[in-house]
């Protein structure tokens, strides 16, 4: 593969995709097309201005990044004829981050988006690979793919035959990668990744969007939910974003890396009761909540008010059991000797990713009295 890359990135306006945008002009020279969506009344050169600029890299937008206007559940993206042709005879590496990842979304949402984006996907990258310079294509899957109600280690290089999924995003994701790994083996130079709950920093907690587990602590933290039917021992494996960006970004430059699928996880993930540790050492005027029984648990128990939010947090239920395990013998392997290492998600990182959000008003706790 030549030292300079020209990229085709989906999905830059979440907050993997940024981040990936971000490492890949910081640490390389390469060049750089970003499908973006018109939005309101932005224009998808607006909207990338804006998140260059957010980073301090708007110097780079029409030199080493260019834009591309487009929606992933349109044929061929919706891209026009020049820019098509463009990518076709460029690009060397597509990245596919692009979905819908809200843990409530519909069958119908989840579906149009990540599985018809995905399929889209791979006809632009076939097109480029026959009759381009396509030398990879990496595919963000979710390590959920396997389905989060059962007890069940997933294993890197393989999708089970039984799923059991806990929402729509699993499971639509869960088809998407499966046609991933249909053209894998069919000869696409294909690479997956799996991130787990991605969250902030590793160091500061940053993150540009509180998706999948903030809201979850918001229920609790504003005293919305006071019984939650899970076990102390119970993990919920969260993984900082850097290492998510570091780790995919060292895997990506290996050639040996195609046709293998890597679990971007952490191996030691943080426990119930080291959540409730924290709120009580740090956050004691948070309202405290209940651990009951999973086995035994009815939601027909509950104030009527609760069993709503009760409704509202059933698809995050799995995640928070932590019934999944996750084979890492591919990712162990590829980060050895890249200066990249598994995280930790102790004591202190949830501290530290619950403060940042505290003190970006995300999460409003209680004054004391």
């Amino acid at each position: 593969m030549s030292a300079r890359k020209t990229i085709f990135l989906t999905g830059v306006t979440g907050t993997l995709g940024k981040e990936i945008v971000k490492k890949l002009l910081i640490t390389t020279d390469d060049h750089l097309y970003l499908l973006i969506r018109r939005k309101n009344r932005f224009t998808h050169w607006d909207r990338v201005r804006k998140i260059l600029a957010e980073m301090g890299l708007e110097i780079f937008l029409g030199t080493r990044v260019q834009v591309m206007e487009g929606d992933i559940t349109r044929p061929g993206f919706g891209l026009e004829p020049h820019d098509l042709e463009i990518l076709q005879r460029e690009v060397t590496e597509f990245y596919h981050i692009a979905a819908l990842t809200a843990l409530n979304g519909s069958e119908a949402e989840c579906m149009r988006i990540n599985v018809g984006g995905t399929e889209e996907a791979l006809k632009l990258a076939w097109q480029f690979r026959k009759s381009g310079c396509l030398e990879r294509f990496f595919y963000f899957s979710t390590a959920y793919v396997s389905g989060s109600l059962r007890r069940f280690t997933a294993l890197e290089d393989e999708l089970p035959e039984q799923p059991y999924h806990a929402n729509f995003y699993e499971s639509s994701k869960y088809r998407a990668e499966s046609k991933v790994r249909e053209a894998m083996h069919a000869g696409l130079p294909v690479t997956i990744f799996r991130p787990s709950i991605v969250v902030g920093h590793s160091q500061t907690g940053a993150v540009s969007e509180f998706n999948v587990i903030y809201p979850f602590m918001k229920l609790f933290v504003h005293g919305l939910l006071s019984k939650l039917p899970t076990r102390l021992e119970n993990s919920f494996n969260i993984v900082p974003i850097d290492f998510v960006v570091d780790a995919a970004l060292a895997i990506a430059r290996q050639e040996n890396s195609v046709g293998r699928t890597f679990h971007l996880v952490t191996q030691q993930p943080p426990t119930m009761e080291t959540l409730l540790e924290l709120k009580e050492a740090e956050y004691p005027e948070i309202p405290d909540f209940e651990i009951l029984d999973p086995d035994t648990f009815s939601k027909e128990a509950l104030a009527s008010n609760e069993q709503f939010v009760y409704e509202m947090l059933a698809p995050y239920l799995g995640y928070l059991n932590g019934l999944l395990g996750f084979d890492t013998t591919n990712t162990e392997k590829a980060l050895e000797g890249t200066g990249v290492k598994f995280p930790k998600t102790d004591y202190d990182f949830c501290r530290t990713i619950f403060q940042y959000a505290v003190n970006s008003g995300y999460l409003i706790v209680p004054q004391k009295a």
